[in-house]
């Protein structure tokens, strides 16, 4: 998987493998017990989360969350999806729907002042300075997931040797 060369924030992917599920299911158990200080891993279902313990976890640092889908006998898929705290990602779209929020409404007040023949500019101006702050809010998360790769690797270690054969 290439984590770093992908344009998403949250990057995702789909592995297939020959083992089935109820065999996968088996190796979490296995896994939880040989990663347990390291890792915290929770499972629902076919469902799947690797956590980093509390002490080793940063602004930047991922989860993996997986989910088992039975295809059919010979394979089955394994959906994967790298994400940043659900705290910090929450946070992130709050501060973009703020954003958003703020935009439309000076984007509102320029063209009722415009309407008027009442000065505008300076609500141009700040839907500029609005625009500035979410290319800066971007580059800041992509800057948060380039510091957390080394841990993403780690994930991606313990998410191989799952499903190994």
């Amino acid at each position: 998987m290439d984590i770093d060369k992908s344009v998403r924030l949250r990057p995702r992917f789909q592995h297939k493998t020959s083992l089935e599920k109820a065999k996968l299911v088996e190796r979490i158990q296995i896994l939880k017990s040989k990663y347990k200080a390291k890792f915290k891993l929770t499972q629902s279902d076919n469902h799947l989360w690797i956590h980093h313990h509390k002490s080793r976890e940063k602004i930047f640092t991922p989860n993996l969350h997986l989910e088992i889908i039975e295809d059919n006998k010979p394979k089955t898929t394994i959906k994967g999806l790298y994400s940043p705290n659900n705290s910090y990602w929450t946070l992130f779209i709050f501060l973009h729907l703020i954003l958003a929020c703020l935009f439309i409404g000076f984007a509102i007040m320029a063209y009722t002042k415009s309407v008027v023949n009442s000065p505008f500019m300076l609500y141009v101006y700040l839907m500029f300075v609005v625009i500035l702050v979410w290319i800066g809010l971007y580059f800041f998360a992509r800057y948060n997931r380039k510091r957390g790769l080394s841990q993403a690797y780690e994930l991606e270690s313990v998410f191989r040797e799952w499903v190994k054969n």
